[in-house]
């Protein structure tokens, strides 16, 4: 749709999770008004309870005498935690590209996955009702062409809406909102441009830079004139990974290549074939496969995708990387390749290793100075795991045409 052209990012946020948490315990008490105690503070309230003006983090007793027939429950830090985890677990099936940002939000960039999924707004109505049938909690999603669009689009949308931003529009539906939406402003700096006359982000947009220089923090405040105007130069950055989400990795020199594509894709074919040799021994597959090119100057050029079913098969994961590798250009020669493959699970029960003299399909041996760094297991008997003919009718066979994926780069 037009109307959606350029608005590729989401904000999606479950809407109170500690209060929507306390209700799935306890369904009673939908439509009451609810205080989840935490230590004696509010640590979330149900919207029933924000109408009295109830908001997270305030005193509990304050708190009951704005509200004094509310239910006080006790917080669930494990449920909310698997909320949280499920959020990102089910954007993280859209896309690569997801940042954890606040309590239970996650900013997502999901222009390389509309040709497989459709257009944001399908995106957005697709991970609502994944999240409510998989987990029984609703978001918002915010829906704008950067960042802070996409921020207040969410807020805007309010408990379970959707809200879309066009780019078009994106200057009429900042200039009505308060200065403070921005998060970036604090309390000083509010009172700074409301001294100045500045009160809505229109006004903040239209600003002169001679009335910027005037205030405190010029910098930071000619910055927030560009948030007022949609300007966000802010990417969405994955969440790092951590040793609890492990990543196989294979980096191999290619500098004698002088960045000849059909000598770089041979040895990308070897690299992909040790990954999915690596992780038959770990009898895992990945479902993210990520391509750095580090080029002679110093630049690292890096392109990722999402794949829609785990793969452990070189080949497969060679097709990927391929592709990844006709996206990217570059000026130096390029110095080395690296595949890493992430998102690890366990591959099904009937995958099982072949036994001493059996006949298999194995790739051929990794040839060629391919160097693993350390911690990284490398396949080095060169055995694969395959699914033994006595299982096949019960496990569901992976190809490569099964395999769709969403260019995330």
């Amino acid at each position: 749709m037009p109307a959606e052209d350029g608005c590729h990012v989401l904000h999606v946020e479950v809407d109170a999770p500690a209060a929507q948490v306390a209700l799935m315990r306890r369904p009673e008490l939908a439509g009451l008004p609810v205080l989840v105690d935490d230590g004696g503070r509010v640590r979330d309230a149900s919207a029933p309870a924000r109408a009295f003006g109830v908001r997270a983090g305030d005193d509990l007793a304050a708190a009951l005498a704005r509200c004094p027939h509310a239910v006080v429950v006790a917080a669930d830090p494990a449920a909310e935690d698997a909320v949280r985890a499920g959020l990102l677990a089910v954007l993280e099936d859209v896309t690569a590209l997801v940042e954890p940002v606040g309590d239970a939000g996650a900013y997502v960039d999901v222009g390389g996955a509309r040709r497989r999924l459709g257009p944001p707004t399908a995106i957005a109505w697709g991970v609502r009702e994944r999240l409510r049938e998989q987990h029984g909690v609703t978001c918002s999603v915010g829906i704008g062409a950067t960042k802070v669009v996409a921020r207040l689009a969410g807020r805007a949308a309010g408990p379970d809406g959707v809200l879309l931003v066009p780019h078009a529009a994106t200057a009429r539906f900042l200039g009505d909102q308060p200065v403070a939406a921005l998060a970036e402003v604090d309390g000083p700096l509010e009172a700074a441009l409301a001294a100045a006359g500045i009160r809505r982000l229109g006004e903040l947009a239209d600003a002169s830079a001679v009335l910027l220089r005037g205030l405190d923090r010029p910098a930071t405040v000619h910055w927030l004139r560009d948030l007022a105007r949609g300007r966000d130069a802010r990417p969405v950055v994955p969440r790092p990974r951590s040793a609890a989400d492990p990543v196989v990795r294979v980096d191999v020199p290619c500098a004698a290549a002088r960045g000849q594509r059909d000598v770089l894709d041979e040895l990308l074919r070897e690299a992909a074939h040790a990954c999915g040799r690596a992780l038959g021994v770990r009898r895992q597959a990945g479902r993210t496969v990520a391509l750095t090119v580090r080029t002679a100057d110093g630049a690292e050029h890096t392109r990722s995708r999402a794949l829609t079913t785990p793969s452990d098969r070189g080949r497969e994961l060679h097709l990927v990387a391929r592709d990844l590798l006709a996206g990217l250009t570059w000026v130096a020669v390029p110095e080395s390749l690296t595949v890493a493959v992430g998102r690890l699970q366990d591959v099904p029960a009937g995958v099982r290793g072949p036994v001493a003299g059996e006949r298999t399909d194995a790739v051929p041996p990794l040839a060629g100075p391919v160097a693993v760094p350390a911690g990284t297991v490398a396949g080095t008997d060169g055995l694969p795991w395959r699914v033994s003919p006595g299982t096949v009718a019960r496990v569901a066979q992976r190809s490569t045409s099964t395999i769709v994926t969403a260019d995330i780069s």
